[in-house]
C-alpha cells in the first residue's frame, strides 16, 4: 500500500509474523525442571524455547530447585532445550503453547556439549583482526599486486579507499564486476573520485580477478555450535534474573547493524542489505517491514538508526542514493534528504546522533567527515576530520556522542583520539586516547555529560570528563571482550555495553565498579549496538548484524 509523506513515499507491512499475539493476554505459560543424569535438580542453567514458525526464540534461567517458568510465549509450537555447565539436554518434542493456558515440560541434562567456542569477531580466528583494526593499529597492511591495474588503483581508487580494503577482499570477475560497478556509483557524488574510462575499467576488472580471486582451496569456516559461547559454569543467584527474547529476521542476511526504541517501546531495525525498516511490536512480538521511497539507485543501504526528540527516526541510506530518511512511526511515513557530494561520495555511517536543537549528526566514517543537517532549515554542513586531511588518510570517525559542555564528540578510530567538534563553528579539538592499541568504537554521554568510550581492541570502557579530559579505564570480567560501544543508563547511573567477542551484554556500575554481564541465546550474534527502551528501564533491545537477529534482554528482579 502506497501512502504519501512529506516529500516521499513508503511502501507499508511488507512482511509480518505470522499468527502474531494480539497482546499480552494471547499467550501462554511454560513450567518445568532441569535436572542432571542423576535427577539432582539443576539451578542456574539456560533453558531456551524456539518457535521456528514465528522466528522467535526466548531464554530464561533455571532458578532454586531447578525450576524455571517463562509466561510470555505467543500461541504456538516450540521446541525446549536446556544448556548447564559441560551438559546439555536433548531437544524437546514440539510443546504445543495456547493463549492463557499452562504447559508443563522437565528436561534432564544429559547430552555433552560441544567445546566452547574462544572470544573472537564472529567468522574469524581469535586475534585476527579486520582491515579497520588494523588500521586503527597503526599496521601498514599489505601491498597492491605488480601489474596494470595497481597503478589505476593508486590514481583513482585510493583517493575513497586505502589499499588493504582492496588486498583483503577477494571475489571471482562478476563479483569485482559488481563492485566496479556500484563504486562508479558512488562516485557520482564525490568532490574527490576521478571516473574510470572504459579501457581502465576493463583493464581493472582482469588485475583483481587475477590477483583477488578466492583462494585456492579455501573453505568456509563451519557455523560454531549455536551454544559454544554459553558459560560453561552454572550462573549464581544474584545472574540469574533476566530474559531474552529474539526475533530472526526473514532475511539472513539483512545486516541489521544499528537498533532504536520509538516512544512506545517498540524496537527498530535498518538493514544494510536489503534496504528495508523492521519493526518488532513489543507487546505482540509481531515483525513487520517499511520501505523506503525509491531513490535514484535500486540499491539501499539503511544504517545508522536514532530516535529523534519528537518521536521520529532517523537513518541514513549509505548507499549511492546519497540521501537521509526520516519515518514517522505513527503515520507510517518516509521523509527523504539529499546529501550533497562528499570527498569519497559516500555517505554511509553507523553513528547517528539527535542534538537537543534538533539538528542531526552523522558520523561518516567511509568520508573522514562528519555531516550535521538541520531539518528547519534543511542544509547539510559537512566538516572534515583535521587529522585525516593532515595525513592524506580516512580518520573512520565512528561513534559519536553529545557531551556536558552541548558539543559534539567522535571517535577518530583510525588515529586512536577522540575529537570535540564546536557545534556552532565546527572547530575540532583533538584528543589522544590514553589506553595502548584501543580500536575505539562507540561513545556516549552520561548523566553528568561525561563521555564514554567501548575501547573493543582493549576490550575496555573509558570514561573521559568532558570538562578536564581526565581518562579512566573499566575493564569487565571476561577476557579479550570486544567491548563496543556505551550506553548510558541516564536515570539508573549505569552504563550498558556490548562484549561483542563473547556474546553477552554487559552492565556497569561506575559508582562501585561492578559489573553484571548477561550471556545471550546464540554463538556469534554479533551485538554491535544498543539501545535502552524509553518505557521500561529494564529492557535493553539488540540487533545482530551477520546473524540478522533483533530482540531485547529484560532484567526481572
Amino acid at each position: 500500500m502506497w501512502k504519501p509523506s512529506f516529500g516521499a513515499l513508503a511502501l507499508v507491512a511488507a512482511v509480518s509474523c505470522p499468527g502474531a499475539a494480539s497482546g499480552q493476554g494471547a499467550v501462554g505459560t511454560l513450567t518445568g525442571v532441569i535436572t542432571d543424569a542423576a535427577g539432582s535438580a539443576v539451578a542456574g542453567a539456560f533453558v531456551q524455547m524456539r518457535n521456528a514458525e514465528r522466528r522467535l526464540n526466548f531464554m530464561v534461567i533455571a532458578q532454586e530447585q531447578g525450576k524455571y517458568s517463562i509466561d510470555r510465549l505467543p500461541a504456538g509450537k516450540y521446541v525446549v532445550q536446556a544448556i548447564g555447565g559441560e551438559h546439555q539436554s536433548a531437544p524437546s518434542s514440539p510443546v504445543e503453547m495456547a493463549a492463557g493456558k499452562r504447559s508443563s515440560i522437565d528436561l534432564s541434562l544429559i547430552v555433552a556439549r560441544a567445546p566452547a567456542l574462544p572470544p573472537a569477531w564472529p567468522g574469524r580466528s581469535p586475534g585476527e583482526r579486520g582491515a579497520e583494526a588494523e588500521a586503527a593499529l597503526g599496521g601498514a597492511g599489505p601491498r597492491l599486486a605488480e601489474g596494470e591495474g595497481k597503478a589505476i588503483i593508486e590514481a583513482k581508487c585510493m583517493t575513497c579507499h586505502d589499499a588493504q580494503r582492496i588486498v583483503r577482499s577477494r571475489g571471482n570477475e562478476a563479483r569485482w564486476q559488481q563492485v566496479l560497478r556500484t563504486m562508479t556509483l558512488y562516485a557520482q557524488g564525490s568532490t574527490l573520485a576521478k571516473p574510470l574510462t572504459g579501457e581502465e575499467e576493463k583493464a581493472l576488472l582482469a588485475y583483481l580477478a587475477t590477483n583477488y580471486a578466492p583462494n585456492p582451496g579455501s573453505v568456509a569456516r563451519a557455523k560454531p555450535d549455536p551454544f559454544s559461547r554459553l558459560p560453561r559454569t552454572l550462573l549464581p543467584p544474584e545472574a540469574r534474573g533476566y530474559m531474552v527474547v529474539e526475533y530472526e529476521l526473514p532475511n539472513p542476511r539483512a545486516e541489521p547493524h544499528e537498533v532504536a526504541t520509538d516512544s512506545e517501546g517498540n524496537g527498530w531495525v535498518s538493514q544494510r542489505v536489503g534496504g528495508r525498516l523492521g519493526r518488532l511490536d513489543h507487546e505482540t512480538l509481531s515483525y513487520v517491514e517499511f520501505e523506503p521511497p525509491a531513490g535514484s539507485s535500486p540499491i539501499v543501504r539503511l544504517n545508522g538508526i536514532r530516535r529523534g526528540n519528537t518521536g521520529e527516526l532517523w537513518m541514513v541510506d549509505g548507499g549511492p542514493n546519497r540521501r537521509w530518511l526520516s519515518f514517522d512511526p505513527k503515520y507510517e511515513r518516509f521523509t527523504a534528504y539529499n546529501l550533497p557530494p562528499t570527498r569519497s561520495g559516500s555517505a554511509s555511517g553507523n553513528t547517528m546522533r539527535v542534538h537537543p536543537d534538533n539538528t542531526v549528526w552523522l558520523a561518516a566514517i567511509g568520508s573522514n567527515q562528519v555531516i550535521r543537517f538541520d531539518p528547519a532549515t534543511k542544509q547539510f554542513t559537512i566538516y572534515d576530520v583535521p587529522v585525516g586531511v593532515k595525513n592524506n588518510k580516512n580518520a573512520t570517525p565512528y561513534g559519536m556522542a553529545i557531551g556536558g559542555d552541548g558539543n559534539i564528540w567522535v571517535v577518530e578510530n583510525a588515529f586512536n583520539q577522540i575529537a570535540r567538534i564546536d557545534r556552532t563553528t565546527g572547530k575540532f579539538d583533538e584528543f589522544p586516547l590514553s589506553v595502548k592499541d584501543p580500536v575505539a568504537r562507540k561513545l556516549g554521554a552520561d548523566w553528568d555529560g561525561n563521555l564514554w568510550v567501548g575501547l573493543h581492541g582493549a576490550g575496555q570502557l573509558l570514561r573521559v570528563d568532558y570538562k578536564t579530559l581526565q581518562m579512566t579505564e573499566f575493564t569487565p570480567s571476561s577476557k579479550d571482550a570486544g567491548v563496543y560501544l556505551a550506553e548510558p543508563d541516564l536515570k539508573n547511573h549505569f552504563i550498558w555495553t556490548t562484549l561483542h567477542h563473547v556474546d553477552k551484554l554487559a552492565r556497569l556500575d561506575p559508582a562501585t565498579g561492578i559489573w553484571a554481564e548477561y550471556p545471550l541465546m546464540f554463538a556469534e550474534t554479533d551485538v554491535r549496538r544498543i539501545d535502552l527502551d524509553p518505557t521500561n528501564p529494564k529492557r535493553v533491545w539488540y540487533s545482530g548484524v551477520l546473524s540478522s537477529r533483533m530482540g531485547y534482554i529484560e532484567l526481572l528482579q
